[in-house]
């Protein structure tokens, strides 16, 4: 004869190992132990100001903290002065470097897409960075800091 019993309580010690584990993991990644990619530097970023058929120059500033992620896609978005956003075209599309605890600078340029549709004024450089890690993919973004922001005019 099957003791129902015993099996309710196997099926009972399974359920509750799976959902420990399950909550283990949500816990452990809403508490934010995660290794980060980098860090930014933003005090060091610097944008120069430009008529919009023009090109602009970028520097940015990161501490590169692992060395086991590749980037995969750099998209680069521009917000004008009424809140549009507008495609632009980064000098280079991947980046690399060591790891290293020391900030490491470099530059690029970016031109926009259809400038005639941007507007005049303080606009706002947005970035999406696209790496592959061995935890999956992992999207990191420029910082919102005043360094990010630059002036386009007609030209």
């Amino acid at each position: 004869m099957i003791d129902v019993e015993n099996i309710t309580k196997g099926i009972g010690v399974i359920t509750a190992t799976l959902a420990l584990i399950g909550g283990g993991y949500t816990l452990y990644d809403r508490i934010g132990f995660d290794d980060p990619i980098l860090t930014w530097a933003p005090e060091h970023f610097e944008i120069s100001d430009g008529p919009r058929n023009g090109e602009f120059k970028v520097a940015v500033a990161r501490e590169k903290h692992r060395d086991d992620c590749t980037v995969t896609d750099f998209i680069l978005d521009v917000r004008d002065s009424e809140l549009f956003v507008h495609k632009a075209t980064p000098s280079i599309t991947k980046f690399m470097g060591p790891a290293t605890d020391r900030v490491d600078t470099f530059a690029y340029s970016i031109t926009l897409d259809n400038p005639d549709k941007v507007a005049l004024g303080e606009a706002t450089l947005i970035a999406y960075i696209h790496y592959d890690c061995p935890e999956g993919q992992v999207v990191v973004n420029y910082p919102d800091h005043p360094n990010v922001r630059f002036t386009i005019t007609d030209g």
